[in-house]
């Protein structure tokens, strides 16, 4: 299982030239701009790399807009690549790629496998550990940022391994020299992304639960003194790009449009909105519970897990870090993340929710109804990750109307079959295959399952294929960003004969005026 995820994360690149993600490249552009020239000001990077809008300003200088912890992790590793390879002329060079699978994949690889290894260890759950990290690994946006230079799957993966530190065998307690490495992890997860805050410090309460009195201060303070290195290297950072500790560079946006959100509330988050929650988890383009329907199973696992006497300490940190950051991104004004994969700012959660979720699946029908949403969960995220996974709030269910649309006039991520000389089709084969297998091994393991294995992997597979055959109505924005999509960044519609049937397409008067807008703007030059 983790096998298999780990060649997903190597096999794709997770580029799509000549597009750049802003949010990577803001991070990658500090990285080169200390190793090459010794500042982060990331100036002569714009120049050389290319410009976005995810930057900040000071000083008459521009900065990344990003919590630098995963850039200031991975400047010794380009560092060292930098040793072996030139200087990067464009983010597709090839460093960016390797710098992302020696930094994010390489961790999120570890922390995948000790979650394996932490249920594994549990002799209860030794049919369903394969199940549960199937679903984690497949079925979630984890597949697709794992690969990615952005900090969520990252920050989830140095939250978790903070937890497994924190929560040794039974028969052993963590040491002082644990309980500093969960200090350092969680506090790199908190300077890599500024909302993982609430997580660390429930991390920091559990430091201090098995020990009571002075102990319980000496556990506090060794968690607290593996904590300060990233929050002293983090005020550092602050005082040198904008001129004291405690200006955070969310507080120097340089794009309006950011500037203006971060005026709001405190940093763009306000109360906890209802409206919210619920998009949280049913919209149709992000939802939690419409794109990964195994999380279903949660709120019963969270329930029995906080029952048992045993688990009632990791329980309780885990429950109360869900809900309280859950509740406090619910008034996140930003909440849906942009262009994005599902719920992207959720994802540091990952493995506190997902460590429930063995305890819901005590039958042989509850293990037979879960594999099935996880087999639906792991072909969705599968399909939104074999071809351009970046969309709007407001383009619904990518996977079929996009990334089905892409597959099928041949647009397939980048990978190293490619490389290789396959065809883009042939080149699926082993990713698809591998996926197939992990998902086969992973209900075998789980035997009993009512329904038995066969009619659980077809009824997981079911709805997804009749999504693909009737998918859901799109609007005719998201139909003409589709096609904009499609000629501006696969290479294979030069003369940009989709968006020219798209433009023909338009029957309203605000459909010929969204038209003539996408044709100007991305067009064919005559």
């Amino acid at each position: 299982m983790v096998g298999v995820f780990a060649l997903f994360c190597a096999y794709f690149s997770g580029f799509f030239p000549p597009f750049s993600s802003p949010n990577e490249l803001s991070r990658f552009q500090t990285v080169v701009a200390f190793v090459e020239s010794g500042t982060f000001a990331i100036d002569s990077e714009l120049e050389r790399l290319g410009d976005h809008e995810d930057k900040a300003a000071s000083g008459g200088r521009s900065y990344s807009n990003k919590a630098p912890g995963l850039a200031l992790a991975a400047i010794p590793v380009y560092q060292l690549l930098r040793l072996f390879l030139p200087r990067p002329d464009s983010p597709a060079s090839g460093v960016l790629a390797l710098l992302r699978l020696l930094t994010v994949s390489l961790v999120c690889v570890v922390a995948l496998a000790r979650f394996s290894r932490r249920l594994r260890l549990r002799r209860e759950w030794e049919a369903v550990a394969p199940l549960v990290t199937f679903a984690v690994a497949f079925g979630t946006p984890f597949l697709f940022y794992a690969r990615s230079f952005f900090s969520h799957a990252w920050s989830a993966s140095l939250l978790f391994l903070a937890w497994d530190l924190l929560s040794p065998p039974p028969d052993r307690a963590p040491g002082v020299a644990a309980r500093m490495a969960a200090g350092l992890l969680a506090g790199w997860a908190a300077i890599s992304e500024y909302t993982v805050a609430p997580v660390a410090l429930a991390l920091a309460v559990r430091a201090a639960l098995p020990a009571k009195g002075s102990r319980g201060v000496k556990a506090l303070a060794a968690f607290a003194a593996g904590a300060a290195v990233p929050l002293g290297l983090l005020l550092l950072y602050q005082e040198v790009c904008f001129g004291s500790p405690f200006v955070l560079s969310s507080a120097r946006e340089a794009y309006p449009a950011y500037s203006e959100l971060a005026r709001r509330g405190f940093f763009g988050f306000g109360p906890p909105s209802v409206r919210v929650a619920a998009a949280y988890l049913f919209h149709p383009a992000r939802g939690i519970l419409v794109l990964s329907p195994f999380f279903l199973w949660a709120g019963v696992g969270f329930a029995r897990s906080l029952r048992s006497r045993r688990e009632r300490p990791d329980a309780a940190v885990a429950a109360t870090a869900t809900f309280v950051s859950f509740v406090l991104l619910t008034g996140y004004a930003n909440w849906h993340g942009g262009w994005a994969l599902g719920s992207r700012y959720l994802l540091p959660l990952l493995f506190f929710v997902a460590a429930a979720l063995p305890f819901a699946l005590e039958s042989p029908l509850s293990r037979g109804l879960f594999a099935a949403a996880a087999v639906f969960s792991a072909g969705v995220h599968v399909l939104a990750t074999l071809s351009w996974p970046h969309f709007p709030l407001d383009f619904g269910f990518p996977p079929v109307n996009a990334s089905a649309w892409f597959l099928a006039r041949g647009w397939i991520a980048p990978n190293l079959g490619m490389e290789a000389g396959l065809s883009p089709v042939a080149s699926l084969a082993l990713p698809i295959a591998a996926a197939g297998a992990a998902a086969v091994a992973a209900l075998l393991a789980a035997r009993p399952v009512r329904p038995r294995a066969p009619v659980a992997l077809a009824a997981g597979i079911a709805p997804l294929v009749l999504l693909l055959f009737l998918p859901p109505p799109t609007a005719y924005s998201g139909r003409l960003l589709r096609a904009v999509i499609y000629g501006n960044y696969s290479g294979l519609d030069p003369g940009r004969e989709e968006l020219r049937r798209e433009v023909a397409a338009a029957a309203t008067p605000m459909e010929r005026a969204q038209a003539g807008r996408a044709w100007k703007t991305a067009g064919p030059v005559e």
